[in-house]
Protein backbone atom coordinates (compact mmCIF):
# COMPACT_ATOMS: atom_id res chain seq x y z
CA UNK A 1 0.00 0.00 0.00
CA UNK A 2 1.50 3.58 -0.85
CA UNK A 3 1.09 5.90 1.55
CA UNK A 4 -0.51 9.91 1.26
CA UNK A 5 3.31 10.96 1.97
CA UNK A 6 4.88 8.47 -1.02
CA UNK A 7 2.31 9.69 -2.99
CA UNK A 8 2.88 13.54 -2.61
CA UNK A 9 6.10 12.77 -3.02
CA UNK A 10 6.00 11.19 -6.56
CA UNK A 11 3.42 14.01 -7.53
CA UNK A 12 6.20 16.58 -6.53
CA UNK A 13 8.66 14.41 -8.32
CA UNK A 14 6.43 14.26 -11.79
CA UNK A 15 5.89 17.79 -11.27
CA UNK A 16 9.84 18.68 -11.36
CA UNK A 17 10.43 16.57 -14.01
CA UNK A 18 7.71 18.31 -16.40
CA UNK A 19 8.97 21.58 -15.71
CA UNK A 20 12.90 20.32 -16.07
CA UNK A 21 12.06 18.56 -19.24
CA UNK A 22 10.12 21.35 -20.75
CA UNK A 23 13.03 24.05 -19.77
CA UNK A 24 15.68 21.45 -21.39
CA UNK A 25 13.58 21.57 -24.43
CA UNK A 26 14.09 25.23 -25.54
CA UNK A 27 17.83 24.26 -25.73
CA UNK A 28 16.66 22.06 -28.84
CA UNK A 29 15.42 25.23 -31.05
CA UNK A 30 14.88 28.56 -29.13
CA UNK A 31 17.39 28.81 -26.63
CA UNK A 32 21.11 29.02 -27.74
CA UNK A 33 22.97 29.79 -24.72
CA UNK A 34 26.90 30.32 -25.35
CA UNK A 35 25.88 29.94 -29.37
CA UNK A 36 24.07 32.79 -28.88
CA UNK A 37 26.19 35.20 -27.39
CA UNK A 38 29.04 33.92 -30.30
CA UNK A 39 26.48 34.66 -33.13
CA UNK A 40 25.94 38.09 -31.44
CA UNK A 41 29.58 39.11 -31.13
CA UNK A 42 30.51 37.95 -34.76
CA UNK A 43 27.50 40.15 -36.01
CA UNK A 44 29.59 43.04 -34.02
CA UNK A 45 32.21 42.27 -35.39
CA UNK A 46 31.48 41.67 -39.41
CA UNK A 47 29.77 44.84 -38.80
CA UNK A 48 32.68 46.53 -37.73
CA UNK A 49 35.25 45.01 -39.97
CA UNK A 50 33.00 45.72 -43.06
CA UNK A 51 32.59 49.28 -42.04
CA UNK A 52 36.01 50.07 -40.95
CA UNK A 53 38.32 48.43 -42.42
CA UNK A 54 39.43 48.10 -46.18
CA UNK A 55 38.17 44.38 -47.89
CA UNK A 56 41.68 42.97 -48.19
CA UNK A 57 41.91 39.14 -48.71
CA UNK A 58 42.48 38.61 -45.30
CA UNK A 59 39.39 40.49 -44.13
CA UNK A 60 37.02 39.09 -46.37
CA UNK A 61 38.13 35.53 -45.37
CA UNK A 62 36.69 36.66 -41.68
CA UNK A 63 33.50 37.96 -42.87
CA UNK A 64 33.52 34.39 -44.80
CA UNK A 65 34.45 32.31 -41.86
CA UNK A 66 31.87 34.06 -39.97
CA UNK A 67 28.83 32.38 -40.38
CA UNK A 68 30.17 29.02 -41.12
CA UNK A 69 31.99 28.86 -38.04
CA UNK A 70 28.56 30.22 -35.83
CA UNK A 71 26.54 27.26 -37.07
CA UNK A 72 28.92 24.67 -36.22
CA UNK A 73 29.17 26.23 -32.72
CA UNK A 74 25.95 25.53 -32.88
CA UNK A 75 25.55 22.21 -33.70
CA UNK A 76 28.37 20.86 -31.09
CA UNK A 77 26.99 23.17 -28.31
CA UNK A 78 23.40 21.91 -28.90
CA UNK A 79 24.71 18.06 -29.21
CA UNK A 80 27.59 17.95 -26.59
CA UNK A 81 26.53 20.27 -23.80
CA UNK A 82 22.94 21.99 -23.84
CA UNK A 83 21.32 18.60 -24.88
CA UNK A 84 24.15 16.17 -23.27
CA UNK A 85 20.89 14.48 -21.22
CA UNK A 86 19.56 13.37 -24.84
CA UNK A 87 17.82 14.65 -27.87
CA UNK A 88 14.20 16.36 -26.03
CA UNK A 89 12.79 18.09 -29.26
CA UNK A 90 10.65 21.67 -27.97
CA UNK A 91 7.13 21.72 -28.47
CA UNK A 92 6.75 25.38 -30.73
CA UNK A 93 4.02 27.78 -29.72
CA UNK A 94 1.91 29.09 -32.51
CA UNK A 95 3.43 32.69 -32.46
CA UNK A 96 6.75 30.66 -32.54
CA UNK A 97 5.81 28.23 -35.33
CA UNK A 98 4.37 31.46 -37.61
CA UNK A 99 7.25 33.83 -36.43
CA UNK A 100 9.70 30.41 -37.89
CA UNK A 101 7.61 29.97 -41.01
CA UNK A 102 7.59 33.58 -42.08
CA UNK A 103 11.18 34.00 -41.80
CA UNK A 104 11.98 30.57 -43.46
CA UNK A 105 9.56 31.34 -46.55
CA UNK A 106 11.19 35.36 -46.36
CA UNK A 107 14.82 33.50 -47.05
CA UNK A 108 13.82 31.26 -49.49
CA UNK A 109 11.76 33.82 -52.06
CA UNK A 110 14.72 36.23 -51.48
CA UNK A 111 17.24 33.34 -52.64
CA UNK A 112 15.50 32.19 -55.25
CA UNK A 113 14.79 35.79 -56.95
CA UNK A 114 18.52 36.52 -56.48
CA UNK A 115 19.56 33.37 -58.23
CA UNK A 116 16.87 33.74 -61.32
CA UNK A 117 18.49 37.05 -61.59
CA UNK A 118 22.01 35.51 -61.51
CA UNK A 119 21.30 33.07 -63.37
CA UNK A 120 19.40 35.42 -65.97
CA UNK A 121 22.82 37.52 -66.49
CA UNK A 122 24.97 34.50 -66.96
CA UNK A 123 22.74 33.08 -69.42
CA UNK A 124 22.41 36.68 -71.10
CA UNK A 125 26.42 36.62 -71.27
CA UNK A 126 27.01 33.12 -72.39
CA UNK A 127 29.49 33.21 -69.92
CA UNK A 128 30.38 31.29 -66.86
CA UNK A 129 29.77 33.31 -63.79
CA UNK A 130 32.83 34.73 -61.80
CA UNK A 131 34.16 32.70 -58.63
CA UNK A 132 32.79 35.75 -56.71
CA UNK A 133 29.81 35.75 -57.88
CA UNK A 134 29.37 32.20 -57.75
CA UNK A 135 30.96 32.77 -54.23
CA UNK A 136 27.66 35.46 -53.79
CA UNK A 137 25.70 33.05 -55.02
CA UNK A 138 26.33 30.03 -52.61
CA UNK A 139 25.94 32.19 -49.23
CA UNK A 140 22.82 33.50 -50.65
CA UNK A 141 21.26 29.68 -51.00
CA UNK A 142 22.74 28.41 -47.97
CA UNK A 143 20.66 30.71 -46.16
CA UNK A 144 16.83 29.14 -46.23
CA UNK A 145 19.20 25.53 -45.60
CA UNK A 146 20.41 27.09 -42.59
CA UNK A 147 17.15 28.86 -41.58
CA UNK A 148 15.68 25.75 -41.87
CA UNK A 149 17.77 23.86 -39.80
CA UNK A 150 19.31 25.58 -37.22
CA UNK A 151 18.07 29.87 -37.03
CA UNK A 152 14.73 29.17 -34.79
CA UNK A 153 14.65 31.98 -33.39
CA UNK A 154 13.94 35.55 -35.29
CA UNK A 155 16.96 37.33 -33.41
CA UNK A 156 18.99 34.13 -34.65
CA UNK A 157 17.66 34.59 -37.86
CA UNK A 158 18.00 37.98 -38.12
CA UNK A 159 21.63 37.87 -37.52
CA UNK A 160 21.80 35.00 -39.36
CA UNK A 161 20.93 37.06 -42.71
CA UNK A 162 23.17 39.49 -41.85
CA UNK A 163 26.41 36.82 -41.51
CA UNK A 164 25.42 35.15 -44.51
CA UNK A 165 24.55 38.53 -46.52
CA UNK A 166 27.85 39.99 -45.48
CA UNK A 167 29.85 36.73 -46.34
CA UNK A 168 28.09 36.65 -49.50
CA UNK A 169 28.77 40.16 -50.24
CA UNK A 170 32.82 39.36 -49.17
CA UNK A 171 32.85 37.16 -51.98
CA UNK A 172 31.70 39.47 -54.49
CA UNK A 173 34.61 42.37 -52.91
CA UNK A 174 31.78 44.16 -51.23
CA UNK A 175 30.23 44.70 -47.89
CA UNK A 176 27.23 45.88 -45.76
CA UNK A 177 27.38 49.78 -45.82
CA UNK A 178 28.10 50.80 -41.59
CA UNK A 179 26.55 54.01 -40.29
CA UNK A 180 28.65 57.15 -41.55
CA UNK A 181 29.72 58.65 -38.22
CA UNK A 182 30.91 61.83 -40.47
CA UNK A 183 27.53 62.71 -41.91
CA UNK A 184 25.01 61.53 -39.09
CA UNK A 185 22.64 64.92 -39.78
CA UNK A 186 22.20 63.94 -43.83
CA UNK A 187 19.68 61.39 -44.16
CA UNK A 188 21.43 57.97 -44.90
CA UNK A 189 18.79 55.35 -44.63
CA UNK A 190 21.00 52.13 -45.52
CA UNK A 191 23.22 53.56 -43.08
CA UNK A 192 21.02 53.38 -40.04
CA UNK A 193 19.20 50.28 -41.16
CA UNK A 194 22.53 48.58 -40.68
CA UNK A 195 22.91 49.81 -37.56
CA UNK A 196 20.19 47.69 -36.20
CA UNK A 197 22.17 44.67 -37.07
CA UNK A 198 24.61 45.12 -34.19
CA UNK A 199 22.01 46.65 -31.81
CA UNK A 200 20.15 43.42 -32.04
CA UNK A 201 23.52 41.48 -32.04
CA UNK A 202 24.05 43.11 -28.89
CA UNK A 203 20.35 41.80 -28.00
CA UNK A 204 21.10 38.32 -28.84
CA UNK A 205 24.53 38.70 -26.58
CA UNK A 206 22.49 39.40 -23.75
CA UNK A 207 19.80 36.80 -24.00
CA UNK A 208 22.53 34.24 -24.45
CA UNK A 209 24.41 35.21 -21.70
CA UNK A 210 21.01 34.67 -19.86
CA UNK A 211 20.17 31.69 -21.04
CA UNK A 212 23.42 30.23 -20.30
CA UNK A 213 23.05 31.04 -16.55
CA UNK A 214 19.63 29.53 -17.01
CA UNK A 215 21.08 26.16 -18.09
CA UNK A 216 23.80 26.01 -15.16
CA UNK A 217 20.99 26.29 -12.77
CA UNK A 218 18.85 23.52 -14.84
CA UNK A 219 21.72 21.60 -14.96
CA UNK A 220 21.86 21.03 -11.51
CA UNK A 221 18.13 20.11 -11.55
CA UNK A 222 18.64 17.70 -13.92
CA UNK A 223 21.28 15.95 -11.90
CA UNK A 224 19.86 16.26 -8.36
CA UNK A 225 16.72 14.52 -10.19
CA UNK A 226 18.61 12.04 -11.83
CA UNK A 227 20.29 11.24 -8.57
CA UNK A 228 16.71 11.16 -6.69
CA UNK A 229 15.20 8.71 -9.09
CA UNK A 230 18.65 6.35 -8.76
CA UNK A 231 18.18 6.38 -5.21
CA UNK A 232 14.53 5.68 -5.34
CA UNK A 233 15.30 2.79 -7.75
Amino acid sequence: MVSTSDSDLANDRLRELESVTSAYARYSRSAGGLASVLGGMFCVASYLCGALLPLTVPVRAVLIAFPIVWILAKIGLTRHYYQRFGRVEESETAAERWTYRACLATSVFVAVAITIVVVNQALSRQAMPAPGVIGYLAFVVALPVATWLWLHSALDFIVGVFLFCQAAFACGGRAYPGLDIMHLTQWAPMSWLALTYPLLALALIASGFAQHRQFQSLRARLEALRGSTLAAS
